[in-house]
């Protein structure tokens, strides 16, 4: 009989605790929270609020908060999970001013010498999370992006090709493994096909097979945990029964495709149970219960209110009377023992290095080798801190995650001002919301700039930004135009002609320093827009 690793001793109720991972609202946990800690939860996930809410904004503060909450459990119980999104880039949990803000993953692909900024980059993640107390990271994203009009990933993905993505993959997964930091696999098994957001609404997904090359080659690898995406995937899914599900409740993709055909025997978790893709169409005790039929081994929740213990007390009342079997709960205790096993059984020792300072250096050094020249040459640059410069730039507010930077970071205009620029003016549109033209070109004070950098975010989804730059090209023919990507690189799509093309798709202060620095002083390689395929909006 396979052994549980030490779990043999925690009671039903405590053993179908090991089957979650749930997170709480702000600095401390609610009391909710700590009825699932009490009764032995498998693990916590971190969101921004939860640090945003230190007295303190120091790494240290981070990991006495992540030492106390584990201390907090009874001591009988196994170690929990310590859960956090840490991407890099758009998706990042941790304050850029205590954490260094690291490259978004196409950010990274598209570096001028890419593996070794990524050996770099990950490893130093790696062990910084691990200092932190931290123990497991949502990430590599396996996903392909090929959708230019992805609204969920984009950024997120390493590439739009397989190969591009298995390369980075491969190279986080080994640096995560070199630091004992529990990586995981997303989003099984293929979030980049889509044009729904699952955090909204339940996305259909048009699967292929090169999409599920990279999650192979990670299961070969030996990526200990893999997260299963919530979708409706129909070229998956084929029986009525199945087309009534989510993918992250679907035997088909769970057992069929995932554990028989890939052969993957490590952890299976849900993405977040309560996103809209979920809770727009089904019970939350229904959905959780399918979930685990169908083979999941962790359910994942971002809160922990009476909504989520109402679904433990389900849970539990299915093991109990049958409706789950008690070897299912036997066979996911098994590998989820074994995960905590391996990772879990040394606690690292936590000598807190990091200053404010030194994270923003490391982010500024790893920023500046992330604004890559897709387009143009590179003897157009830099740009005379004399001329007139236009800047043209989403306003911060509306950019979703990139939001939580504004209230401890300067505007993109003060970063020009401090590399020198002394004839400027600023001009921001709201990046995610449709808005006239004609109207925000009214406020401008310059009467001809000789230069318009404009600051796109991914302009095919958010198409008022191709109506301004039309505006801006037919208002001032003479004004030389530069275009920098803060979200995917396809925008010449929507923004055509620039006399250079420059990718950041990573929009924290540490890249908009970098852009600043970089125009300021000019870049040694030519652009090489080969690395962009040519991925077609829908």
């Amino acid at each position: 009989m396979t052994t549980l690793h030490g779990f043999e001793h925690l009671t039903l109720a405590e053993q179908v605790a090991q089957l979650f991972m749930v997170g709480y609202e702000g600095l401390n946990p609610n009391p909710i929270t700590h009825r699932f800690l009490e009764r032995g939860v498998g693990g916590l996930i971190f969101f921004r609020d939860n640090f945003d809410a230190l007295p303190q904004q120091t790494p240290q503060a981070v990991a006495d908060l992540t030492a106390k909450l584990q201390a907090s459990a009874p001591a009988h119980l196994p170690r929990m999970l310590m859960g956090i999104d840490q991407e890099g880039g758009q998706v990042e949990r941790l304050p850029h001013t205590l954490f260094p803000t690291a490259l978004s993953p196409r950010a990274v692909a598209l570096a001028s010498e890419p593996e070794p900024l990524a050996q770099r980059m990950y490893r130093a993640m790696a062990q910084q999370l691990r200092t932190l107390g931290l123990n497991l990271n949502f990430f590599p994203t396996l996903d392909v992006n090929l959708q230019a009009k992805n609204p969920i990933i984009g950024v997120r993905s390493f590439g739009d090709d397989p190969e591009t993505v298995w390369r980075f993959s491969e190279i986080a997964l080994r640096a995560f493994e070199a630091e004992n930091l529990i990586a995981v696999g997303k989003h099984f098994p293929g979030h980049g096909n889509g044009t729904v957001d699952s955090h909204l609404d339940l996305p259909t997904l048009h699967f292929t097979e090169e999409e599920l090359k990279p999650f192979q080659q990670a299961i070969n690898a030996g990526v200990p945990v893999m997260l299963v995406a919530h979708g409706y995937y129909p070229a998956l899914q084929t029986t009525e029964a199945e087309r009534q599900l989510p993918s992250s409740a679907s035997p088909a993709i769970i057992q069929g495709l995932l554990r028989e055909r890939c052969g993957f025997q490590g952890v299976i978790i849900t993405d977040d149970m309560c996103m809209g893709a979920i809770t727009k169409h089904r019970n939350p005790v229904e959905a959780a219960l399918a979930s685990l039929k169908a083979g999941v081994d962790i359910l994942l929740y971002k809160q922990s209110t009476e909504a989520e213990w109402a679904v433990y007390e389900a849970v539990l009342n299915a093991f109990e009377t049958g409706a789950l079997p008690l070897s299912q709960l036997q066979a996911s205790l098994t590998r989820i023992a074994r995960l905590k096993a391996h990772y879990l059984a040394e606690v690292p020792a936590n000598p807190m290095t990091l200053t404010a300072i030194d994270c923003q250096r490391q982010a500024r050094d790893w920023a500046e080798q992330g604004v890559s020249l897709l387009a143009g040459s590179a003897g157009a640059l830099p740009l005379s801190l004399e001329s007139s410069l236009l800047l043209v730039h989403p306003e911060r507010t509306g950019m979703g995650n990139y939001a939580f930077d504004v209230p401890s970071s300067p505007s993109l205009e003060h970063y020009f001002q401090a590399a020198g620029f002394t004839r400027l003016e600023g001009l921001t549109y709201p990046p995610k919301q449709a808005f006239e033209a004609q109207t925000l070109c009214g406020t401008l004070a310059t009467s001809c700039p000789e230069t318009i950098l404009f600051v796109s975010f991914n302009p095919l989804i958010y198409t008022s930004q191709a109506d301004l730059y039309a505006l801006l090209k037919a208002r001032f023919p003479q004004a030389r135009f530069v275009l920098a990507s803060a979200g995917t690189p396809y925008d010449l799509q929507a923004l055509p002609a620039p006399e250079a093309h420059l990718n950041l798709s990573t929009y924290r202060p540490a890249n908009m320093q970098a852009l600043a620095s970089l125009l300021a002083s000019g870049f040694s390689t030519e652009a090489t827009p080969a690395r962009v395929q040519s991925v077609k909006p829908a």
